[in-house]
């Protein structure tokens, strides 16, 4: 009898843990009808981290001034494009006028923490 409730308990823990694989999420159905959906949004994402990597390499003097305008109007034009595609509406973010990671006030022309060094930009999102 007890082989046969510890089978069972088995069966049923099994069943629970298996449950989520075998469950397709809303994202994957949405992707499998428009898969071209996919490639948009990491399209907006890619151009948007290259916008955030091209902030940073001219903060820190990596990048000329003339550089980094042509790197961001070029990504930003790929970001704007995707978002055409997906439907969106773009949206305009407001600078913060804090960290969301260490809650330090940010200067009204700092693009990075004083505090921790996170971009303005990203304090945004």
């Amino acid at each position: 009898m007890s082989v046969l409730l510890s089978l069972l308990l088995i069966t049923i823990v099994a069943a629970l843990v298996a449950a989520p694989l075998a469950v397709a999420s809303r994202a994957d159905i949405e992707s499998a009808a428009n898969p071209g959906r996919e490639r948009l949004e990491r399209e907006k994402t890619a151009a948007l981290n290259a916008i955030r990597e091209a902030q940073f390499d001219h903060a820190m003097g990596k990048l000329s001034e003339e550089d980094y305008a042509s790197l961001r109007s070029f990504y930003e034009r790929r970001a704007l494009a995707a978002l055409t595609e997906l439907g969106a509406q773009p949206v305009v973010a407001e600078l913060s006028p804090s960290c969301g990671t260490c809650g330090l006030d940010f200067t009204d022309d700092s693009e990075f923490c004083g505090g921790c060094g996170r971009s303005r930009l990203l304090s945004t999102f």
